[in-house]
């Protein structure tokens, strides 16, 4: 008896492709998210990577942590400081010898270490940077890595950035001392800037994101990818999460909402909730 084949009438067809479609919506949601999560976790175990670069670096020099950024090393042949990588992050480098690593796989990654970056938002030759100085991790300068000369420890008013570093015994808690985090540059997709400022970040805009270079909004415009939580790498070494609690808010858009206008009123907000162990006063090194 000669076996016949039916084939799938229009219906059944139809009904088979509804029903792939139905999986593929509930599904892909949870890829999604396992991505997502996938991209945070990659970025903690960075983040842990890097804070342990500067320990080992901190145990090399004297316990001090690693400068923020330094100089031309060979001004005759190059004086642009931009062109090497004399920041932090060429610091630690032989203890953390990956560069992918110092860019946040959240927010982006540069696809060429071996050329320079013009600064779209400052289009002038002199303004190109190495690697270096353009990662999405970013750390936190005059909270935590600098001295400063300025005489007003809550806004860094009358002076500048110091000729040191700091020490690593010079933190009462490093376990709530934020060093590192993710940053965004404006409207750049795939990097930042190496630092941020610990009195200019804690007091962003919450309801604009920044389209061009702000201090401001450097580490709060990284919401853009993370939402209501942000990743940060400690003093003492360990990485978590941190929330929008950790800032002092300012609203454009919603004034009501704004909970410091003036630095006066910032200083207190910060005072009275205690943040500035968690971002770290401008220090003189005294």
């Amino acid at each position: 008896m000669q076996n016949r084949r039916r084939a799938f009438t229009l219906i059944e067809l139809l009904v088979v492709i509804a029903i792939i479609a139905i999986l593929a919506a509930m599904l892909f949601p949870v890829y999604a998210q396992a991505k997502s999560a996938a991209k945070v976790s990659t970025s903690l175990s960075g983040l842990k990577q890097m804070a342990l670069g500067l320990h080992i670096y901190s145990s090399d020099y004297d316990d001090m942590i690693a400068p923020e950024y330094g100089w031309a090393e060979n001004p005759g042949v190059d004086p642009n400081q931009y062109h090497y990588n004399n920041t932090w992050v060429g610091k630690i480098f032989p203890y953390v010898k990956s560069k992918p690593i110092y860019f946040d796989k959240t927010i982006g990654e540069i696809s060429n270490y071996d050329i320079l970056y013009q600064d779209p938002y400052y289009p002038d030759p002199y303004y190109t940077y190495t690697w270096a100085w353009i990662t999405t991790f970013s750390m936190n300068t005059d909270g935590y890595s600098r001295t400063t000369t300025a005489t007003n420890a809550c806004t860094g008013a009358g002076g500048g950035a110091g000729s040191s570093a700091r020490s690593m015994t010079a933190f009462e808690d490093p376990t709530k001392r934020l060093a590192i985090t993710p940053t965004r540059y404006g409207s750049i997709s795939n990097w930042s800037w190496m630092r941020f400022l610990s009195v200019q970040a804690a007091w962003p805009t919450a309801d604009r994101y920044a389209n061009t270079f702000s201090w401001y909004q450097l580490v709060f415009d990284a919401r853009k990818q993370y939402g209501t939580r942000f990743l940060g790498a400690y003093a003492d070494g360990h990485a978590a999460k941190f929330g929008y609690d950790k800032f002092v808010k300012y609203y454009e858009d919603t004034p009501g909402q704004t909970e410091a206008n003036t630095f006066a009123e910032f200083c207190a907000q910060m005072d009275a909730r205690n943040l500035w162990t968690f971002w770290g006063k401008p220090w003189s090194g005294d």
